[in-house]
């Protein structure tokens, strides 16, 4: 019997900017290293908008097509199976957390969560995904998700294309470092 890929959400605003980056992103650097990984993602305020003009445009540069992308309103639904959560911002985490305090441990913001898999045990790697999710939930702190930090990831939306390619190597760099953290061994 086969073990079930592992499942990544990404969170940000809107589902139409950052979440769709790191999507995206994050399917092709799994791909890439033959990785079974099911990337998901979603926002916290609408259902049914495009991703924005300069995300597409900023995507197709680097070879992904997600015109047809459509933003998903956060439901509580969407958190069952998924071994993590990442998040743009720490408000993000706060957000979900208060109201599903039973899926804390699986969510963090992006950033964090890479730098503290950047810089855990050498070799861990090796260790199931799941068990190196818990391992950072039970090292973070709840004072961690307090105002903002440089876990976070910026938000581009309405600002111009140099921006928007400016997060998109952000999320390109925590993308090979959370597949490098959790797969790597």
């Amino acid at each position: 019997m086969s073990t079930p890929p592992f499942r990544v959400l990404f969170v940000c605003t809107a589902n139409i900017c950052r979440s769709v980056m790191a999507e995206h992103l994050l399917r092709r650097e799994a791909a890439a290293r033959d990785i079974d990984l099911e990337v998901t993602s979603c926002g916290l305020l609408f259902d049914g908008e495009p991703a924005s003009d300069a995300v597409i445009a900023v995507l197709d540069e680097r070879g992904l097509d997600v015109r047809e992308h459509r933003s998903r309103k956060f439901e509580p639904s969407m958190l069952d199976g998924i071994g993590l959560v990442l998040t743009m911002e720490r408000r993000h985490v706060r957000e979900i957390t208060a109201a599903h305090d039973e899926a804390s441990a699986r969510v963090h913001t992006f950033g964090a969560f890479v730098t503290w898999l950047r810089t855990d045990l050498p070799g861990a790697a090796a260790i199931d995904p799941r068990e190196r999710v818990a391992r950072f939930a039970a090292a973070r702190r709840a004072s961690d998700l307090l105002g903002n930090g440089d876990d976070e990831v910026e938000d581009p939306h309405g600002r111009s294309k140099r921006v928007h390619r400016k997060t998109a190597e952000r999320i390109e760099d925590l993308c090979q470092g959370l597949v490098d953290g959790l797969f790597a061994g």
